[in-house]
């Protein structure tokens, strides 16, 4: 199985739900770069795959392949708590700010890119971060603002402040056309769904509305 990003301790679960319920099948999780998930699948590296798109960053992975939603959670903008603490956040005031953002090429960069000039403005980029923790902890810093998925904030740092932002980040696996009725995809979806349902709770996260 692979992951274009982690599903919060999603996997962790999955892995001991799949001990119990299926001790002979051999799981092994994988972080792999999203741009490698469509021939990963369709060369049989990878039995299936989750995979991330942002509303205004639709997933292309082509012919062959077929996608289960499993959930959809809020995206956030991350600024230092010290930054008006009286004053409701919008992205519009932080269009003089310096921003973090992730690599570019990256969903998450592009969604950054594309959030920011839908609000008018172009980011002024300060710094490039693909891992969420740092990039949060350089928001405690001081050293700029962002826009971190809600599943990304597994540990919120003292002196961020989050507000979330009509944008949403979709979570759905991604399989070869054909293997949904195999036993590895049965026992494996139904496992991230369980897992899925535990988030689902989180004011941040629903159900994938298409699912």
């Amino acid at each position: 199985m692979g992951e274009a990003r982690q599903l919060g301790g999603g996997d962790r679960a999955v892995l001991v739900a799949l001990a119990r319920s299926a001790p002979d099948l051999a799981v092994d999780i994988t972080e792999v770069d999203p741009a490698e998930v469509p021939n990963l699948l369709r060369g049989g590296r990878l039995d299936l795959a989750l995979v991330h798109e942002y509303d205004n960053v639709p997933s292309a992975l082509g012919a062959g392949l077929d996608l289960e939603p499993l959930l959809v959670e809020a995206v956030h903008l991350a600024c230092p708590a010290s930054w008006n603490p009286d004053r409701e956040i919008t992205l519009g005031d932080h269009a003089e700010s310096r921003w973090i953002l992730a690599n570019p090429g990256t969903l998450c960069h592009s969604m950054a890119v594309r959030t920011c000039r839908a609000h008018g403005f172009e980011p002024r980029v300060a710094h490039h971060i693909d891992d969420f923790a740092a990039v949060l902890r350089l928001v405690a810093a001081g050293a700029g603002v962002a826009l971190v998925p809600h599943l990304g904030v597994d540990h919120l740092p003292a002196g961020v402040r989050l507000a979330a932002l009509p944008v949403g980040r979709r979570t759905r696996i991604a399989y070869r056309r054909g293997s949904a009725d195999q036993p590895l995809f049965a026992a494996v979806a139904a496992e991230l769904h369980r897992a899925a349902a535990a988030f689902r709770a989180d004011d941040g996260i629903r159900l994938d509305e298409n699912s």
